[in-house]
């Protein structure tokens, strides 16, 4: 589990530079002993000193904060945390992104498929990432106007390509003998985007599968 600590580092009240710096490098290392994957921006090189001297721009520092953020699976935020916006920012980031929060001395729990099937958890990792590179890779070739042209209906036609191209290659025979278009529907239960969420979840699952690292 990658865990990233939210908390002061900016001197409020009794607290100091160095007082923050070292309180989160201790808890940093108790994360670490017990086997979650830390990262903590108070030990990011010497960055918090380069703040604190004005030299990197606040604003620089935490917009950087927030993309690191986004990559891990849980943010323990440190004690302390009430008296600093940078780290309420950060928490309400990571609300907002449905990403785990716990404050110290409470810690995340490491999910049980972590612990049981550490292979099938990094390649689907591996399978997220590499997907997010060629998005950025392949669409510096297109204008917007690929997807905005055609809408819906046009991105629905491209996954019902490769829906078909898939089935047929696992050996089913498709006969279509009527297909017309309507209009939207109004979902009842399943929302649509959780239906999206479900297609590249089960995307994903069958590169694992096809990998033979499902459930390993």
């Amino acid at each position: 589990m990658l865990v990233y600590l939210a908390g002061p580092i900016r001197p409020k009240g009794d607290q100091t530079l160095e007082s923050n710096i070292n309180n989160a490098k201790s808890i940093a290392l108790e994360l670490w002993k017990k086997d979650y994957t830390v990262i903590s921006p108070h030990a990011n090189s010497d960055l918090p000193i380069l703040l604190a001297d004005k030299e990197v721009e606040a604003l620089r520092w935490l917009n950087g904060d927030l993309d690191i953020i986004a990559r891990c699976d849980a943010v323990v935020v440190l004690p302390g945390w009430e008296e600093s916006a940078g780290t309420k920012g950060e928490i309400e980031f990571a609300k907002e992104r449905n990403i785990p929060i716990t404050y110290y001395p409470d810690l995340p729990e490491i999910s049980s498929t972590e612990l049981l099937r550490p292979k099938q958890v990094r390649g689907y990792i591996d399978i997220v990432m590499n997907g997010y590179r060629v998005h950025l890779a392949k669409n510096a070739d297109y204008s917007p106007i690929n997807i905005l042209g055609t809408g819906e209906i046009g991105l629905a036609t491209r996954i019902w390509d490769k829906v078909a191209r898939l089935l047929h290659l696992i050996g089913f025979n498709i006969d279509i003998s009527k297909s017309e278009y309507d209009k939207p529907k109004i979902a009842k239960n399943e929302s649509f985007e959780d239906n999206l969420i479900d297609l590249s979840v089960y995307s994903i699952i069958w590169q694992l599968y096809h990998k033979g690292i499902w459930g390993k």
